[in-house]
């Protein structure tokens, strides 16, 4: 909502006639949001690990280097839709597109059993990656060493989605 609101305000239109780059407003917003959202993910991975004992088979510091990850790209996701969105209602509405897809492909609902190869989509989302490490670290106990495709897939996503809202907003400010 915040780069709608924004540009409502005039806001970054007139943050983009400052000779601020896109590249630092994106991450401003990235770093900004992505820390409040991080310390979340701990406050989150924390409390059920040692409030609610939820049994944690790897290590939770692992554990919560993934929720990190997982954390910054949901910021960056959240900012391309908003870069994208021309007011708040059609904001809200790109909610259930964005949202549902990633609710499948999570794991939560196995992907070998969505129909007509549906399934292989879930390369193209990040909380595919995020939530396949942390399902091994926490089950199956796994490591670094296990998981580094994944986590690489992370990082991977949360540049490309960085760079892909660095481009988007050009349609603001050519430079």
């Amino acid at each position: 909502m915040s780069f709608v609101r924004e540009r409502f305000g005039q806001t970054l239109e007139r943050m983009l006639m400052t000779p601020i780059r896109r590249v630092d407003v994106i991450g401003g917003y990235t770093l900004g949001y992505g820390l409040l959202a991080a310390v979340q993910s701990v406050v989150i991975i924390l409390y059920a690990v040692y409030v609610l004992q939820l049994q944690v088979e790897g290590s939770v510091a692992l554990c919560t280097f993934v929720m990190i990850l997982m954390a910054f790209s949901a910021v960056s996701v959240g900012a391309l839709v908003s870069i994208f969105a021309n007011n708040e209602l059609q904001l809200v509405q790109f909610i259930p597109v964005i949202i549902i897809p990633q609710i499948f492909f999570s794991g939560l609902i196995p992907i070998d059993t969505i129909p007509f190869g549906l399934g292989n989509l879930c390369y193209l989302t990040p909380i595919y990656y995020g939530c396949t490490a942390l399902e091994m670290i926490m089950i199956q106990g796994k490591g670094v060493v296990e998981i580094w495709p994944w986590l690489a897939g992370s990082v991977v996503f949360i540049g490309v989605l960085f760079l892909a809202n660095v481009t988007a907003l050009k349609k603001y400010r050519r430079l």
